[in-house]
């Protein structure tokens, strides 16, 4: 007997374990529960974090500063976040901008700890969920409003990929 109640709960964990990543993910509560950062709140770019903006695509040293890919003079501001996994070091880099790239705000960029681009897009903020894909932090990006993208860790391509927009 106590073989067949063992077995029994063996088996009982086995499916425990399998269906708890498989449960839905409440990505709503996510969004309004998660740390949020507007881009230009994030701490003004120093001179020491030349060797990190280089690596930014729309961004060009000048004499007079940095220019973006408009052609405009901008200050970028840089803060680095701990979004975990292979990305405990990342930097987001934002160029606030709007007049460049529209309503959406400026442009924000996050590079990985060897600064490598792992996105790229025009918004006006950040928001870092709690929930994970590979070990990283899930992200949504913009101001929370009608719908909300999220964002997961892939981690085969080293990118942040879009999983789907939720209605708030």
């Amino acid at each position: 007997m106590k073989h067949v109640v063992f077995g029994l709960m063996t088996g009982f964990c086995a499916i425990s374990a399998t269906v708890t990543p498989v449960q839905a993910q409440n990505y709503a509560q996510e969004v309004i529960h998660s740390e949020s950062y507007m881009g230009e709140d994030l701490p003004p770019a120093s001179a020491s974090d030349e060797a990190i903006l280089k690596h930014i695509p729309d961004l060009k040293k000048t004499a007079r500063g940095y220019q973006n890919s408009c052609g405009t003079r901008t200050d970028p501001r840089l803060r680095t976040f701990d979004l975990g996994g292979t990305l405990h070091d990342a930097k987001v880099v934002y160029d606030p901008d709007s007049g460049c790239w529209g309503a959406a705000g400026g442009q924000l960029t996050i590079l990985d700890g060897a600064n490598r681009v792992v996105y790229s897009e025009s918004v006006g903020a950040i928001l870092v969920l709690s929930s994970r894909h590979d070990g990283v932090r899930d992200l949504s990006f913009g101001v929370p409003g009608m719908s909300q993208p999220i964002w997961i860790w892939d981690a085969a391509h080293h990118q942040y990929k879009f999983l789907k927009s939720i209605e708030e």
